[in-house]
């Protein structure tokens, strides 16, 4: 079991204001899986690795705009810190605390 897996309330800071996503992580050697839950819904992280304490998937949205989100997360124990990189946008800064 890596030191991500479990379940995180992630806020992700972006221009159009901040957005709360409930992530449940899951590691399998460097592969990560899981599931991001969001105002839209449930949406499946799609090309999770880890290496070391560091994380790195996408989310594909479908609202308010469809785009891919290339995440990137750093764990300290029950907390975690990274970004989200939407397209052409600055990156949006991400802050998470474990919940389960």
């Amino acid at each position: 079991m890596a030191a991500i897996d479990g379940k995180w309330a992630l806020e992700v800071a972006t221009l159009a204001g901040s957005h709360h996503f409930d992530v449940t992580l899951i590691t399998v050697g460097s592969s990560l899986t899981g599931t991001a839950i969001g105002p839209t819904g449930p949406i499946a992280i799609r090309g999770g690795t880890v290496s070391g304490d560091t994380a790195e998937f996408s989310l594909d949205l479908v609202a308010p705009l469809p785009m891919s989100l290339a995440v990137t997360l750093h764990v300290v124990g029950n907390r975690l810190t990274g970004t989200a990189q939407a397209g052409p946008f600055p990156p949006s800064t991400i802050v998470g605390t474990r919940t389960g």
